[in-house]
């Protein structure tokens, strides 16, 4: 008798979790109590996970990148950003957006104001192939530039410490220059060979 109460039970947890994992399916994501929810597609080299943050002690969801030696945080959704986004659809985007441009030989992470918005900043990623140019990532609510750099700072912080230098995958210490009059963090020693070579046969 308890035997087949105990399967029982066994199956309508079961049940109760496949359930659940169809109900949030449409949106991507994975969520079962006692787990990590993170978002399908973690074959991606960008993908979003939920994880610890110390100084403020609880979790957000966080961009991450998967390196050939493992996973690493790249932006927190720490910030207060420009649309009506949830901040889990905020990352997923960013990492869709990120992943096309991986493609194209991402090279590092900037911010500038919007030309079609006044005192509008955003975060743009510059690649091999955007020359000049740099692509949108996500936009800030409206701000001083002040305020933009501080913002980027604090979703970059796994990559930036307090110093002002960065660790990269192979453990070498290398000097950054990002700042308000040099708003870009250089992410070629995070990168995966292979993405370190993107966009190099395509580009002029």
């Amino acid at each position: 008798m308890s035997n087949s109460g105990n399967f029982f039970n066994v199956a309508n947890l079961t049940i109760g979790v496949l359930g659940l994992l169809a109900a949030v399916g449409g949106a991507g994501i994975a969520i079962v109590q006692g787990w990590p929810p993170l978002l399908v597609g973690q074959n991606a080299r960008f993908s979003c996970q939920l994880q610890p943050d110390t100084q403020r002690g609880s979790e957000v969801w966080t961009v991450m990148y998967r390196h050939d030696k493992g996973q690493q945080p790249w932006l927190k959704m720490v910030t207060t950003l420009g649309g009506d986004y949830t901040p889990v659809r905020r990352c997923q985007i960013i990492s869709e957006s990120l992943n096309g441009y991986r493609k194209d030989g991402l090279i590092k992470l900037a911010y500038r104001n919007e030309p079609q918005t006044p005192k509008q900043y955003v975060i743009c990623a510059k690649t091999k192939l955007s020359g000049e140019g740099c692509p949108l990532v996500l936009t800030l609510n409206p701000g001083s530039d002040k305020e933009a750099y501080q913002a980027m700072r604090d979703m970059t912080e796994n990559l930036l410490n307090g110093t002002g230098v960065y660790q990269n995958s192979e453990g070498k210490l290398a000097t950054s220059k990002f700042s308000p009059s040099s708003p870009e963090i250089d992410l070629t020693p995070f990168l995966a060979e292979e993405d370190r070579i993107a966009g190099s046969n395509s580009a002029k």
